[in-house]
């Protein structure tokens, strides 16, 4: 190396070790160094010694084997690995269960049970259609989905969030047990208040 190419490239040596450290593999530290001092025109076998001082010089203590972060092939491969950890939400079935006789022979129908026992909140709509399914079709399974069908049926506004609405009716006033969504009960005294107490009496 002439006293020329040492002097420019003794001169640019801050702005190349800021580059490369950059970077966290020694392997693509090395190709930065390359590029860089080919750049700056200065042959290659001269640059030999710097490169290696510089490189070991380096305080980032990591090798090329161990690195993550070296080079711009990784970044979307790990992005993609990370995507493929986590785990999708489950899906929320709120769809009205089909195929539900809302008239029995020799029983209530649903349409003339609400109609007696007039459930005007969200609360009573979700006590009433699970007691109806319990007590009168004699269902033992009870979920989200049927009490969607009676909503349907009784021509309801469907609540926006049907399973937080039935599991906050359980909270407030105890009248379903919903620790099994796809085998909601009502509870004894959600039985007593649907058979005494509904319709509301009026003032």
């Amino acid at each position: 190396m002439g006293e020329q190419e040492f002097d420019k490239l003794l001169d640019s040596m801050p702005r190349i070790a800021e580059s490369i450290n950059a970077f966290t593999s020694k392997e693509v530290q090395r190709k930065a160094f390359d590029a860089l001092v080919g750049a700056l025109n200065i042959s290659p076998a001269g640059a030999e010694e710097v490169e290696v001082d510089l490189l070991e010089n380096n305080d980032n203590g990591i090798d090329s084997e161990s690195t993550t972060s070296d080079s711009f092939s990784e970044s979307p491969q790990s992005s993609e690995a990370e995507k493929k950890r986590r785990k999708p939400k489950p899906k929320r079935d709120w769809t009205a269960v089909k195929d539900i006789g809302f008239r029995p022979e020799g029983k209530t129908s649903f349409k003339d049970f609400v109609e007696g026992k007039q459930p005007s909140t969200i609360d009573l709509k979700g006590l009433a259609a699970v007691y109806y399914f319990e007590q009168i079709l004699e269902l033992e399974e009870i979920g989200v989905g049927h009490v969607m069908a009676a909503y349907k049926e009784a021509g309801w506004r469907n609540p926006s969030n049907p399973q937080n609405s039935l599991q906050a009716t359980s909270s407030r006033h105890h009248w379903l047990d919903t620790s099994n969504m796809k085998a909601i009960r009502t509870t004894q005294r959600g039985r007593d208040f649907v058979e005494h107490d509904m319709p509301a009496k009026k003032n």
